[in-house]
């Protein structure tokens, strides 16, 4: 089968939303997303959303964060990690808290996944720990991004964790992946820990990235967000804006 194939098939059970501008799309976002978290809130007492780095979402934390919500009832964590101290530029929890943890969302309750071991393994565990006794599970939002070789969350098309992290039977909801396109080790959500939440994001712009998600790479390989789409049985709602 090819990429192509592969690829419209995939995104076709999904719902998607095109913008005409970031701006919007980042208002309508905010505020569904702001929806579902009080909705959790109020029906279970707090509510949790794991989000994805790099710089797409940074509108869109700035977005979240001026909702007049309770945040101190809102767990708030990483869909992946880079394996870097949090004062690092390449942290994402980093940005997270500059971010996202501002204005009214000052007082989320922002859980990071890096810890203070120095071996990413026993990171796995801490977080696995952190998950099953602090973080809100399943998560009631998930918000996914995709950069330009297909890849969602740490699930790199090199990784050689690749189809464990993408195992719907996997037995950790949190796994390290070392793709040899990255500097430094990865921590990162399963797919179980993902496909188990009650809202699910795909939140992408730019033409190259709609050309990656329609059309793939031009290889006979299904890419890391491929597999994910066509793997998941809830729709996920892909928001895209130039």
């Amino acid at each position: 089968m090819s990429s192509v194939n592969t690829a419209s098939q995939a995104i076709s059970k999904h719902a998607r939303y095109n913008f005409d501008s970031r701006v919007t799309l980042e208002t309508q976002l905010a505020d569904t997303i702001v929806s579902q978290l009080t909705h959790g809130i109020e029906q279970d007492g707090k509510a949790s959303i794991a989000v994805s780095g790099g710089s797409t979402p940074k509108a869109l934390f700035a977005a979240l964060s001026q909702a007049d919500i309770d945040w101190s009832k809102v767990d708030v964590t990483l869909v992946d990690e880079r394996w870097v101290d949090t004062d690092s530029d390449q942290s994402n929890e980093r940005m997270l808290r500059e971010c996202f943890a501002v204005n009214h969302a000052a007082n989320a309750n922002i859980i990071g996944m890096k810890s203070a071991d120095a071996e990413v393994a026993y990171g796995v565990d801490n977080y696995n720990h952190k998950l099953a006794n602090l973080i809100k599970q399943p998560f009631d939002v998930v918000i996914l991004g995709m950069g330009g070789d297909g890849h969602t969350a740490s699930w790199f098309p090199d990784a050689p964790e690749i189809d464990s992290a993408l195992d719907p039977k996997a037995n950790s909801l949190t796994l390290i992946t070392l793709p040899p396109s990255q500097p430094m080790p990865r921590i990162t959500l399963s797919y179980p820990c993902v496909a188990a939440a009650k809202n699910i994001y795909l939140h992408i712009t730019g033409d190259d990235k709609r050309q990656v998600l329609e059309n793939g790479l031009g290889t006979a390989d299904a890419l890391p967000i491929h597999r994910t789409l066509s793997q998941l049985e809830q729709a996920v709602d892909i928001y895209w804006a130039e």
